[in-house]
């Protein structure tokens, strides 16, 4: 069975390399464009490799780590397209706000992306929401899944990455750090200790077997949130936009991204989650009750049961 896993990580590796190498083709042709259309231009071609493996395959699945793997590259190529002398013309303050953004970028996706890789089986494994897709949607499956679990979520991830382009352009007074600089970074890593941790808990109670069937589980931060991961996750979005406007307080617009991230996990995700949750643990109605869905403002009971939702993936 390890082995088999080992196969299918191997055979999503080469689809993500196959996505480099339609996006290094196809940047010379598209030089004629605003770097921000030419780079969303090359994130939908990539997405559209990683649907025909996701097809070839017949798993969906093949496009989970496209959430985590893509904001580095997305980072990098803006910065290629940056003015650095102007960045380091004034002082090195300026890359400074480059550098934490990227380090803490770059964390998240190799977190975010091995806590995917370690909790995939393999070919054999399919994203429950895509097997719901499947049943509700039949002989349509492919062209949603293209248009829902492709396409849209790169969409959300291109959006969510925008303040990066305000910080490649900072306005005259962004090359100093200022004190949204540290907000935003505080909240970067508020999130990113958030999201481990959440993470590490749920897999640590899997691996020693403390998930009991019908159950929630209410250890850790599973205790005062119930989704501290998603928690996490939108204070590290809205701590890059914090910063992209400490830079350039003109891009104000890019709020666009972490809105809709927000609106994401507020109105899809977590609904979705609930509502399959309720249908497996016999208590998650008094866990609904009981713990609040993110912030934890007022916890109600401390008493402790065992599992939980599933990790964000």
């Amino acid at each position: 069975m390890e082995q088999n896993r080992y196969v299918a990580l191997f055979w999503v590796f080469i689809a993500y390399l196959s996505c480099l190498a339609a996006a290094a083709v196809a940047l010379p042709y598209l030089e004629f464009m605003h770097p921000m259309v030419q780079l969303l231009s090359v994130d939908v071609l990539a997405t559209l490799v990683i649907f025909l493996f996701s097809l070839g395959f017949n798993n969906s699945s093949f496009y989970d780590a496209y959430w985590s793997v893509a904001p580095p590259f997305l980072f990098l190529f803006w910065m290629g397209q940056a003015d650095t002398s102007l960045l380091l013309e004034p002082g090195p303050v300026a890359m400074v706000r480059v550098g934490l953004c990227f380090m803490l970028v770059s964390f998240w996706a190799w977190r975010l992306t091995y806590n995917w890789a370690r909790g995939w089986t393999g070919l054999d494994h399919e994203d429950w929401r895509y097997q719901d897709f499947r049943k509700k949607t039949g002989a349509m499956y492919w062209p949603v899944s293209f248009l829902g679990i492709h396409l849209f979520p790169t969409l959300i991830v291109f959006a969510m990455c925008l303040p990066f382009w305000a910080i490649f352009n900072p306005s005259s007074g962004g090359f100093k750090l200022q004190a949204l600089d540290f907000i935003g970074l505080g909240l970067c890593f508020l999130g990113l200790f958030l999201e481990t941790i959440a993470d590490d808990q749920m897999h640590g109670a899997k691996q020693r077997g403390l998930l009991k069937p019908g159950l929630v589980f209410r250890k850790g931060l599973w205790a005062i949130s119930r989704h501290p991961n998603y928690l996490g996750e939108l204070l590290f979005w809205w701590g890059v936009y914090a910063v992209g406007m400490a830079a350039s307080p003109d891009y104000w617009w890019t709020f666009a991204g972490p809105l809709s991230l927000t609106l994401l996990f507020a109105f899809v995700s977590i609904p979705m989650m609930e509502q399959r949750q309720k249908t497996r643990k016999q208590d998650y109605t008094k866990y609904q009750k009981e713990v609040p869905a993110l912030i934890p403002w007022k916890i109600k009971n401390k008493v402790v049961h065992e599992q939980s939702p599933a990790s964000l993936e």
